[in-house]
């Protein structure tokens, strides 16, 4: 599959769609659906917001709704920890799912976010679950070590920096050279208006060096795992996830831009075809 990658919005977003009580996350609505056809409900990455699915939200050719969740306000919850994150979010899911509850649920989730559906699977059930350059296994136990000491230098960064000034040394890591050569990053940086104070706690305390746990993802009936041809850490990490689907089908994805540009972690951005028609897939009968 091939995608046609379009500049990134600067200007400034919409607020969620769905302002709720702190007890759920709130949510944008990006695509509307009849009752009973599949019901996305898709998680952004770090620093992200929930208009980081509209370009793919726009190439989707299933007949679906799709909704979009906000996860900086995560951040507001009295015990972060994974297992607290993921209940919130499956706490949402739910909430959204009643609007429609004979609608089949595609659980979506991007880098961060994917690692939050797959710790929501268990709880959620999913007929579907696409993971899209998400790394979910737990690391070993000096790596998990380095990556809280990581994840604690960079949320001192961003706490110093700011957020736009933090995403401008944030893409220059390689794993996001797909997004540079394309002259993208720096208008993805300059759309950041997520709040940096929630993203520092969110840093912090969702670590992947605290994860502990491999989530169950035979929980969900379909699974799927789409990483960037040229982000070869995440295309390995699709690998690896066949052993915690427990003898279960799942569909890997090497997904190539098609424009002769490496393609790396930034998938929303840099191959949003791609994943519609991974989503595509997830949402067939």
């Amino acid at each position: 599959m091939r995608a046609r990658t379009e500049d990134f919005p600067a200007r400034a977003a919409a607020q969620p769609t769905h302002h709720v009580d702190r007890s759920l996350l709130p949510w944008s609505d990006l695509r509307v659906a009849s009752d009973d056809a599949p019901c996305i409900v898709a998680l952004h990455g770090s620093f992200g917001e929930p208009r980081d699915w509209k370009l793919v939200a726009a190439r989707l050719g299933a007949q679906a709704s799709f909704h979009a969740v906000a996860l900086a306000p995560l951040a507001q919850c009295p015990v972060l920890d994974m297992p607290h994150a993921a209940a919130m979010v499956a706490r949402t899911v739910q909430a959204i799912r009643a609007q429609r509850p004979r609608a089949p649920l595609v659980l979506a989730g991007y880098s961060f976010g994917g690692r939050l559906a797959a710790a929501a699977t268990a709880v959620l059930v999913p007929d579907a679950l696409v993971l899209v350059s998400a790394r979910v296994h737990p690391l070993p136990p000096m790596q998990a070590i380095e990556r809280q000491q990581t994840d604690a230098a960079l949320a001192a960064a961003l706490a110093r920096d700011g957020m736009q000034a933090f995403m401008r040394s944030w893409h220059e890591r390689p794993m996001f050279a797909g997004l540079v050569v394309r002259g993208l990053a720096g208008s993805v940086a300059a759309s950041r208006i997520a709040s940096t104070p929630s993203w520092v706690r969110i840093l912090r305390e969702l670590s992947p060096g605290k994860s502990l746990a491999a989530p169950d993802l035979s929980r969900a009936a379909r699974c799927a795992f789409v990483a960037g041809r040229d982000d070869t850490a995440y295309v390995d990490e699709g690998e690896r996830l066949r052993a915690l689907r427990r003898g279960r089908h799942l569909q890997l994805t090497v997904a190539d831009a098609g424009d002769g540009h490496p393609t790396t972690h930034a998938l929303l951005v840099e191959a949003p075809a791609v994943v519609a028609g991974v989503l595509d897939y997830a949402c067939a009968p």
